[in-house]
């Protein structure tokens, strides 16, 4: 009711009108109030608008752009630093991190906006995948040949994560313990006697025999900056900094010798850049510092000093797909596509193309979900993808997401 409407009053006082009675429960259904679109009158507001929905301004499709444009540009100067002025006889070189990290930098922009594209630009889940509190991985070996076995690797990992009070952080300890199944073998393939020999069902002899064992231990700690972190803020999407020391250790049996081999990464400096509710992009790099040991059977491991080695770096696009989320389902299921670079051969896999080996990491594409029964504290996580580099490696993975400690979720 409007003040011209409101009733005459026998006082010549001025008296508020009276408020009706179900004006507390128009209030309740009322939308909920979200942040302004400054460009929303502007030409191409279509195409710069704000998220609807979400509390924070963010305009996903000009930092996709952005995103974009820089991975574009990245793969371009990278490859080109490695064919005019990186050492050819250097794998590892850090322009393969700079061409890697920028194809799936390109990559994750692309896919993000096609996702965009099908109203993927909306308000994200509460509930969204994030690293299991523990699980069990398998990574599938090689392709099959003739008198070799390659069982594959298994892996118990463990991602608890602790919250700061505030809201303004996190901190993640992360690692895992596994290794191969049995025993690894490869074969000549070239017949050498006409019988079959010992450790082999054919004529082909055993090359190289291994047990490995794989352990590795890390913390991620993240914190949130301010947003908009400028005045004249474009709203581009809120970001994270991160410090993620990690130490990485295989040890590989071959029977008549042990080697050892560490990578330590103490200072990996990482960037989350959240270019929509639903679309993340995750950036790591750092030096690195190997150490490699060696023993005949049964003697003590001789450790060598560390040495410098290559640029350790990660690029990560993930992209939410909330699939059951309605408040009144039994079940609430999220699904999560992350898209990665890994720029390192410290497990032997690498993208070769052509005459330049060694130079680039694996990738990897994967597909994960989560499913929550209703009021539970507990949630079931599933997810297979593969890995690519030196072969085809699938990935397989189960775990339990138990509740976070500390306070409000970043």
């Amino acid at each position: 009711m409007s003040e011209r409407e409101a009733p005459a009053t026998t006082s010549s006082a001025s008296v508020p009108p009276r408020v009706p009675e179900n004006a507390e429960a128009q209030a309740k259904r009322a939308p909920v109030t979200v942040a302004p679109d400054p460009m929303a009158n502007q030409v191409g507001a279509a195409w710069r608008h704000c998220v609807p929905g979400y509390a924070i301004c963010t305009r996903p499709r000009p930092a996709r752009w952005l995103l974009g444009a820089l991975g574009l540009t990245l793969a371009g100067a990278g490859t080109a630093y490695l064919l005019f002025v990186g050492d050819s006889l250097r794998a590892g070189d850090p322009g393969g991190f700079i061409a890697g990290g920028g194809m799936a930098a390109l990559g994750g922009a692309v896919l993000g906006g096609l996702y965009g594209l099908m109203g993927g630009d909306r308000r994200g889940d509460a509930d969204r995948l994030r690293p299991s509190t523990f699980a069990f991985d398998y990574t599938s070996g090689g392709a099959p040949r003739l008198g070799e076995q390659h069982p594959g690797e298994i892996a118990l990992r463990f991602a608890p994560n602790f919250y700061f009070r505030d809201g303004g952080g996190r901190l993640r300890l992360f690692g895992h313990v596994g290794g191969i199944p049995g025993r690894e073998t490869d074969v000549d393939p070239r017949p050498q006697v006409s019988e079959v020999t010992p450790g082999s069902d054919n004529t082909q002899p055993v090359a190289l025999g291994e047990r490995l064992l794989s352990v590795g231990v890390g913390t991620d700690l993240a914190v949130t900056l301010p947003y908009p972190l400028l005045r004249r803020s474009a709203h581009l999407g809120a970001a994270e900094i991160r410090w993620r020391p990690e130490v990485q250790i295989r040890r590989h049996d071959l029977g008549d010798r042990v080697i050892e081999r560490t990578m330590l990464l103490p200072l990996t400096i990482g960037l989350r850049w959240y270019l929509s509710p639903r679309q993340r992009f995750t950036t790591y790099v750092g030096p690195r510092l190997d150490f490699v040991a060696a023993a005949a059977d049964g003697d003590k491991l001789d450790r060598g000093a560390p040495n410098v080695g290559s640029l350790y770096g990660e690029v990560w696009y993930d992209i939410d797909v909330p699939l059951l989320v309605r408040p009144s389902a039994p079940v609430r299921l999220n699904g999560m596509f992350t898209l990665g670079y890994v720029h390192s051969r410290f497990d032997g896999h690498g993208i070769n193309i052509g005459g330049a080996y060694g130079f680039l990491g694996p990738a990897y594409a994967g597909w994960h979900m989560r499913l929550r029964r209703r009021g539970k504290p507990a949630a079931v996580q599933v997810g297979f993808g593969s890995w690519f580099g030196s072969g085809f490696a699938a990935v397989f993975s189960a775990g339990v997401v138990l509740p976070d400690l500390g306070g409000k979720k970043l």
